[in-house]
């Protein structure tokens, strides 16, 4: 089954081969093996897993969306991250600065806007990335 992975930024992997993939959604995870049915949707904030002829590569991904269809799965994400390059300082300084900016934004009755939304986001993302440090 042919995979590719695109982060808004750049091609991560582009009509790769693979056996299979599990792809974090808003419902749980998905996934995805040769002749599935054909499906588009929402990906949430998480680690996508990718299985090659014998191993698994992971990385952690941002909000986006799939596609399966007879050509194979496509995945773009506005954040793909290898987990090469994580540290763990940097994302437990933008976890605090979004729980600081989320705290004051209850306190204004602010947490429907766009702005809390999108920290409550950005923690979901450090974490994907904090996961996969440690699955590493």
């Amino acid at each position: 089954m042919l995979f590719s992975l695109i982060s808004t930024t750049k091609k991560v992997l582009d009509k790769t081969e693979i056996e299979s993939v599990i792809i974090p959604t808003i419902n749980g995870e998905i996934q995805v093996l040769p002749n599935h049915l054909p499906v588009l949707g929402v990906t949430q904030p998480g680690i996508l897993r990718v299985q090659y002829i014998g191993r698994e590569v992971n990385y952690a991904l941002g909000a986006g969306i799939y596609e399966v269809d007879a050509n194979g799965v496509r995945v773009i994400a506005d954040m793909v991250d290898s987990g090469e390059n994580v540290n763990a300082d940097s994302i437990a300084k933008k976890k605090e600065e979004a729980q600081a900016f989320m705290t004051q934004a209850k306190k204004d009755g602010l947490q429907n806007s766009a702005e809390y939304l999108a920290a409550e986001e950005e923690i979901l993302k450090q974490t994907a990335l904090e996961q996969l440090a440690k699955r590493s």
